[in-house]
């Protein structure tokens, strides 16, 4: 059967543009390489890390990050939120959550504060990387990460993978679109 939607989280939204023939194996290859080396480079110029908070909302982790100069940067589930950053905010924010009522505070093991702004040169780099590849108007609407909405041609794509980089990831905002338009199988 045709799916309504595709999508995947991060990297996985690679996987999607295959799925709605937006680009060939190859080029999505090429192009997972590159951002690979691209969120490498940025990683070594500002060094960040990742934690996963499991057990308060999106509205307190927000609070948390702006007192600490943290950034969200995948909200995967209501109780599970992704914050990164420098060392320091980092550190600060683990331990403002943790005063906060955090049930868990789990430090993810990359090299890198992923989708945040501490990737801008990665997505900089990633939209160089894009004006030498031929996207394709998806046949299958692609649900978005950075908006949990549907993109429905080669231009919004291209826009959408520079944002990702650097931009959060809503993967709850995704499922919750796609299960409002009536998807029950994913």
């Amino acid at each position: 059967p045709r799916p309504s939607f595709v999508a995947g989280h991060s990297l996985g939204e690679y996987t999607a543009l295959v799925a709605a023939n937006v680009v060939g194996i190859s080029d999505a290859v090429r192009l997972v390489r590159e951002r690979g080396r691209l969120m490498q480079q940025a990683s070594e110029m500002r060094i960040g890390g990742m934690v996963a908070v499991l057990g308060l909302d999106e509205l307190t982790l927000e609070e948390v990050c702006r007192e600490t100069g943290a950034t969200i940067s995948n909200v995967n589930a209501d109780d599970q939120v992704v914050i990164a950053g420098d060392r320091v905010a980092l550190t600060r924010a683990m331990d403002l959550a943790a005063l906060r009522g955090a049930k868990r505070l789990i430090r993810l093991q990359v090299s890198g504060a992923f989708h945040t702004p501490l990737m801008q040169s990665a997505a900089d780099g990633m939209a160089d990387v894009l004006g030498s590849i031929k996207l394709r108007d998806p046949q299958i609407p692609i649900v978005a990460n950075c908006t949990g909405r549907p993109l429905k041609t080669a231009h919004a794509i291209k826009a959408e993978l520079v944002q990702q980089i650097s931009g959060c990831v809503q993967w709850q905002r995704s499922v919750r679109y796609m299960t409002d338009a009536g998807v029950t199988d994913f």
